[in-house]
């Protein structure tokens, strides 16, 4: 890891000055004993900072008890992450035929791995002369039998078929294993081993497709809960068409929405393929581009966005709903398909919270730091400890509308 602090030297000596600065304050804030509510750094066993707290240090906070590691190294940890998913987002359009998938591994070791068909080194060489922070961190194998775009274009061939036969499935691209994953409820499972039998379904030859049986397809997080920002879900972020401000949630949640028993006045939606997002106005209320971050009322401003292209798997996470609360975990996947489109981000439930996904948590923010990363979709239905999320970029695009990034 020398080399990796030698390499981002450059980039983060103001943000390392600020992390020892508020270090400091930290333990003044703690000594004093001052509570901020449903904090999950209390959980953790970790400094609890004060609401006027930097997000990007307060992320790193969790993140560094979670694993183990200095705050400076956290955010060391935040900085290539960043960087690795632009890289991802540049093999992913100029290497379609040998690259298969990017990650990142917190343990034992922080480390990217990048994963080809064959002549990986050959191919990273370029990659790694603009990208010189992961000369000594970059892990790059050619195991992979199949290319990420053949896993994808097979994924949906799959789901298709399926589908076309009105078989409900869900899927995933496992670019660990480089294979295809086609989920199945058991109710349905007679139904799809027949048509499989028959040829209606087909699975390809040359790419390794898993079908696993799960007890029900995704569950959609849309259940009436009390207390926090909207009569059914979660309050998403805030977006604005002309002069027109409002907030997102998410499509498949109810369209008559309130805020403290106060109508909100739907807009448009938009659920169906790669969309799962309405927004509306709110008549009497100003307009910010904030996000809560703790049941005891943080909130933190959103500065920027990160569209689904330049969010690795691996990636650390974090989001709130108004039943789980704030909650993090590591991108697993970027392909989760649901309502027939792989675009949709699976995010693994490890970094030790209870669940990343309970009723009434639907529409929330994913971020990190103050970037938004998207909205919350629901729980897969092989895992409903894990979640899913529906990338920035699509709430722009799927409503005409741009996310705030400024009051």
């Amino acid at each position: 890891m020398k080399q990796m602090y030698k390499n981002l030297k450059a980039i983060v000596p103001v943000v390392l000055v600020s992390v020892l600065v508020l270090l400091g304050a930290f333990a003044v804030v703690n000594a004093q004993g001052q509570d901020d509510g449903a904090n999950p750094a209390k959980e953790l066993n970790i400094m609890v900072p004060s609401n006027d707290t930097d997000p990007l240090l307060f992320d790193a906070q969790v993140y560094a008890s979670n694993m183990n590691v200095s705050v400076e190294e956290a955010i060391l940890r935040f900085q290539l992450q960043d960087i690795a998913g632009d890289l991802d987002a540049e093999l992913t359009t100029n290497e379609t035929e040998t690259f298969a998938g990017l990650w990142i591994e917190h343990t034992p070791e922080f480390r990217v791995v990048v994963q080809f068909t064959r002549d990986g080194e050959e191919t990273m060489k370029p990659y790694l002369k603009k990208y010189p922070e992961f000369a000594d961190i970059v892990e790059v194998r050619n195991t992979a039998k199949v290319s990420l775009a053949d896993l994808q274009r097979a994924q949906a061939d799959a789901s298709h078929s399926a589908r076309a036969l009105d078989i409900p499935v869900e899927s995933d691209i496992n670019v660990f294993n480089n294979s295809v994953e086609l989920y199945v409820a058991k109710a349905n499972k007679r139904q799809f081993d027949n048509a499989l039998q028959r040829g209606n379904i087909r699975l390809p030859d040359k790419v390794k497709v898993r079908v696993i049986t799960v007890d029900a397809m995704m569950n959609l997080e849309a259940d009436i809960y009390g207390g926090l920002p909207l009569r059914t879900c979660t309050s998403g972020f805030s977006v604005k068409k002309g002069i027109t401000k409002g907030i997102t949630t998410a499509g498949h949640c109810s369209n008559t929405q309130s805020y403290n028993g106060n109508s909100l006045t739907f807009e448009s939606e938009k659920e169906t393929g790669s969309y799962d997002i309405q927004w509306h106005t709110a008549p009497g209320y100003t307009v910010s581009n904030k996000i809560r971050t703790s049941g005891g009322g943080s909130t933190r401003d959103i500065t920027a966005t990160k569209s689904r292209s330049s969010q690795a798997i691996g990636n650390y996470v974090c989001k709130y709903g108004k039943t789980s609360h704030y909650t993090c975990g590591y991108i697993s996947s970027k392909n989760f398909m649901y309502q027939g489109q792989a675009t949709y981000i699976r995010v693994d439930n490890t970094a030790g919270y209870d669940d990343l996904s309970s009723g009434g948590d639907s529409g929330g923010p994913w971020f990190l730091s103050n970037t938004a990363y998207g909205t919350h979709v629901g729980s897969p239905g092989d895992d409903p400890n894990d979640a899913v999320y529906m990338a920035v970029n699509y709430v722009e695009s799927g409503l005409d509308v741009s996310v705030m990034t400024s009051p």
